[in-house]
């Protein structure tokens, strides 16, 4: 009787056992505990942490240069977009010239720039701007890179951008373009970023 009661509670702990090593794995396991990583494997991004960046700068005759206002890109899953805190800045295009430029810092299409747009208010006669906005949009794969050390393409029919290969901190850009006199009051950044694309082995 005491050898198959032995049996029996032996065969209860090892069940408790390996239970315990099944909820341990499913937790290690879950996105949550994986979303600290800033690794990409098979071009899903598995971070929401705003590694890139969409700014706007202004250049003068002097050669001096000035970031009005900087976006961190990529905080969402999903197609997103992300918006900057107020501006303000009035356009004198007599002494600066202004660019839109993306630091992409990722590797593959599970990261994409799809657009920039750009809020203004016009100038009115006699001072002030007008009460409605008016809006500079650039679709993502009409940027080009500062130097040709990276690769980029576009896919689908919304004109977004990735980096294919090469450097993933290149500077992409494009020259802005705003009526003189305007106030440039915000710039939203639409993008892509794919979700997590794993389950835990144990599942499958």
């Amino acid at each position: 009787m005491n050898k198959i009661r032995n049996i029996k509670y032996g065969q209860v702990i090892v069940t408790a056992g390996i239970s315990i090593v099944t909820l341990l794995l499913l937790f290690t396991l879950i996105p949550s505990t994986q979303a600290a990583s800033t690794n990409t494997e098979n071009n899903n991004v598995r971070t929401i942490y705003p590694a890139s960046y969409a700014w706007i700068t202004t250049y003068n005759d002097q050669g001096g240069y000035d970031d009005i206002t900087t976006v961190p890109v990529g905080t969402q899953i999903g197609y997103q977009t992300n918006l900057s805190s107020y501006i303000g800045h009035v356009v004198n295009n007599a002494s600066d010239s202004y660019v839109l430029n993306w630091r992409p810092n990722y590797l593959g299409n599970g990261f994409q720039l799809c657009g920039l747009r750009v809020a203004y208010r016009l100038p009115l006669e006699g001072g002030g701007f007008s009460s409605s906005f008016s809006y500079a949009h650039v679709a993502g794969s009409a940027l080009r890179p500062r130097v040709s050390n990276t690769d980029w393409s576009w896919g689908g029919g919304g004109g977004c951008l990735y980096v294919t290969g090469g450097y993933t901190f290149t500077i992409y850009n494009i020259h802005l373009n705003i009526p003189n006199g305007s106030r440039i009051d915000y710039l939203r950044v639409y993008y892509f970023l794919r979700g997590y694309n794993f389950l835990p082995l144990i599942l499958k």
